[in-house]
């Protein structure tokens, strides 16, 4: 069964009224939001959203027909999770259920062959949801305890003595935690996941590139969260806990992970002019032996 989408945009208009509203709700409303690296997963939501932004705008202006049973399957579920979320409340739900009413709006409202795009919406946001959700639970201690070794190390050695007793870390009059989100167990998994999606905006990288691209996840999650630490420790220090823990603790934990993915864009941009040079160095030996 088909519909025929008559002023597409004011569904469209709700959802990002809904993912503001989620949103602020856990960041702007929620002083202690920076405990947890979950919040990042909205900017997941953002970028995936950017990823198809091509079928999002046909689906806005409506040109085309959506598929009402599949589409309507997928705001239902949707809808379930969203509305589970708010009840309970889970952000985690809230977030899953934005991805899935998302890919339901571009399945109900753009044509036939836009579809694909739908699906990969609500798919990405499960798998990505997940990995965020269940992973950091079960591997964060470990690199939260590196994370604090090194740190105590490094500052010991350039600045003042900081003593690690296993993920706290003891300074001056001070103390401080490298807890779950400081360890930057859920940047790895948000990053990993975000660079596998970055992948599908191009098929001209080498399967080397992808493999190159997604193995360098987990050094530059490590060290952008490796210079969370040392700052918020030298921010304690120098102008006072509360400063530390408060504003800037929240800022630094959304600052390193966009570093990060900068990182990764410059480091995918590099491969991209290896990869070309390579070649050109391949077509000139070629065309030389040729002569």
């Amino acid at each position: 069964m088909n519909i025929r989408p008559h002023a597409s945009w004011f569904p469209w208009l709700l959802f990002a009224l809904m993912a503001f509203h989620s949103a602020a709700r856990y960041t702007l409303f929620n002083p202690s939001f920076g405990n947890s690296d979950e919040p990042l997963l909205y900017v997941i939501l953002v970028v995936v959203l950017w990823i198809e932004r091509s079928s999002i705008t046909v689906s806005l202006l409506g040109q085309g027909r959506g598929n009402l049973l599949s589409g309507l399957a997928l705001l239902g579920f949707g809808w379930v999770l969203y509305t589970a979320g708010r009840l309970y409340p889970a952000m985690i739900l809230e977030i899953w259920g934005l991805f899935v009413i998302a890919a339901g709006l571009l399945g109900t409202l753009a044509p036939e062959q836009y579809r694909r795009s739908a699906f990969f919406i609500a798919l990405s946001g499960t798998i990505i949801v997940l990995i965020g959700w269940i992973a950091p639970q079960l591997l964060s201690s470990n690199l939260a305890l590196a994370i604090a070794t090194v740190s105590a190390k490094m500052i010991s050695a350039t600045l003042f003595p900081v003593v690690a007793n296993g993920v706290i870390l003891y300074f001056g009059p001070y103390s401080a935690e490298v807890t779950k989100a400081c360890s930057g167990m859920n940047s790895i998994f948000s990053l990993t996941a975000l660079s596998v999606l970055y992948l599908r905006e191009s098929a001209q990288r080498k399967p080397w590139h992808i493999l190159v691209l997604v193995a360098c996840v987990l050094p530059v999650a490590i060290l952008t969260n490796l210079f969370r630490v040392i700052s918020l420790v030298l921010a304690t220090q120098y102008i006072g806990e509360n400063f530390a823990q408060g504003l800037f603790h929240d800022m630094t934990g959304i600052f390193v992970f966009i570093v990060a993915l900068l990182i990764l864009a410059l480091i995918d941009r590099f491969l991209f002019q290896a990869s070309k040079g390579y070649k050109q160095t391949g077509n000139k030996a070629h065309a030389d032996n040729q002569v």
